[in-house]
């Protein structure tokens, strides 16, 4: 059976240069004829996901620590928390919709940067037995990154509580988790980002795309500004991501998408 409901969590808001999405956008990265482009700011949503499904709920992603404004100066300096408030601790969006953090029997990762894994430290010793899903290579890489001291966006405050997690690192390339619950690596963002492909019982079809992309924009531009780490696999995956959408009719769940709330519903709302 596929997926029963999906539900869009809202864990508050980040700002950032526009620049920082698209190359060379309105007043994004300097070109050869405007050295000094004017500064679009964005406020963008930070966004999660639960899958319920017969065989048990999935969390996709964990948002921001809601403390990252003084525990996190790296990447706040680019990307500020603009508004957090009780209401978007991951536990609050949870209880919403009826469910408490012990309630998950999956947390799926699209990739280990801060804003996506800030609030997982809320399930605490349970942390120790919910499977913890994500490419191995998005941990090697994170690890290594942590450790040579270049890690910004990956930071230890919040590798740190995952210590002993019950992790589960994928090597594949696509892997089914449950009926209509289906992961596949990306990379392009990170070297290990993976999306999630959700089929719900009603026939409708979701990619929740992480960071592979972070606005619309980029989707109909096929283009990436800084936060892009490969371009040849961001290409190519884009390519097969717009032919699935042509073909299966999937509608794509952008995580960061300025306008991802005049979309599609919130929690406790679901999708259809």
């Amino acid at each position: 059976m596929p997926a029963e409901k999906l539900y869009l969590l809202d864990l508050g808001w980040l700002g950032g240069d526009i620049g920082w999405f698209l190359p060379g956008g309105p007043g994004g990265a300097a070109t050869k004829n405007d050295r000094n482009p004017g500064t679009t700011w964005v406020d963008v949503p930070v966004s999660a996901a639960l899958i319920e499904h017969k065989d048990g709920l999935i969390l996709f992603d964990a948002g921001a620590s809601p403390d990252a404004m003084s525990t996190r100066p790296g990447p706040t300096q680019n990307f500020p928390l603009t508004k957090f408030q009780e209401e978007n601790r991951l536990e609050e969006q949870l209880s919403m919709i009826g469910y408490k953090p012990e309630d998950i029997a999956y947390v799926v990762i699209s990739h280990l940067h801060w804003d996506h894994v800030g609030q997982l430290p809320i399930f605490g010793s349970s942390a120790r037995k919910i499977p913890l899903i994500l490419q191995k290579k998005e941990l090697e890489w994170a690890l290594y990154t942590i450790w040579q001291g270049r890690g910004v966006y990956y930071t230890l405050d919040d590798m740190q509580p995952l210590v002993g997690a019950n992790w589960f690192p994928l090597a594949d390339k696509y892997f089914e988790l449950l009926d209509g619950v289906a992961l596949e690596w990306t990379g392009g963002h990170t070297p290990g980002h993976q999306i999630a492909k959700v089929t719900l019982r009603s026939g409708n079809s979701y990619v929740l795309t992480g960071d592979y992309l972070h606005i619309p924009e980029e989707y109909e531009l096929e283009t990436k500004g800084w936060l892009l780490q490969d371009a040849e696999e961001w290409q190519i995956e884009l390519r097969k991501l717009k032919l699935e959408v042509l073909a299966r009719k999937s509608k794509l769940v952008i995580s960061h998408d300025p306008k991802l709330w005049e979309k599609f519903p919130k929690a406790p709302k679901a999708l259809a």
